[in-house]
């Protein structure tokens, strides 16, 4: 894996990816804290899988692509609303394409 692209992801597990400015562009009042916390914890366990299948499939292969779709078919969001799965589907597309997987590729 490229120290870059390790860099990009590791990014996603640092920082807060649902900060209050992004709810309130989406027209949205925050989630609960507990609940932010556990959508963060969702974000970080998909940076983890992702590096892991890194670790043998190429950024953008189809390997890769299939390693996405198999972790989020298997994906337990139903704790969550439906605009924190919305808010929490459209970051891990954004770690996607940091990787080269097409979200359009990916079934969700």
């Amino acid at each position: 894996m490229r120290t870059t692209l390790h860099q990009q992801l590791e990014a996603y597990v640092t920082r807060n990816n649902f900060p209050a400015e992004s709810w309130a562009a989406r027209g949205l009042r925050p989630s609960d804290d507990d609940v932010q916390q556990e959508m963060q914890q969702a974000v970080v366990d998909f940076v983890r899988h992702l590096q892991s299948a890194l670790r043998t499939a190429a950024p953008g292969s189809p390997e890769l692509t299939a390693a996405v779709q198999s972790f989020l078919e298997e994906w337990d969001t139903d704790d969550f609303d439906t605009e924190e799965r919305e808010f929490l589907y459209d970051v891990a597309c954004d770690i996607m394409r940091e990787a080269g997987v097409k979200p359009e590729d990916i079934h969700m």
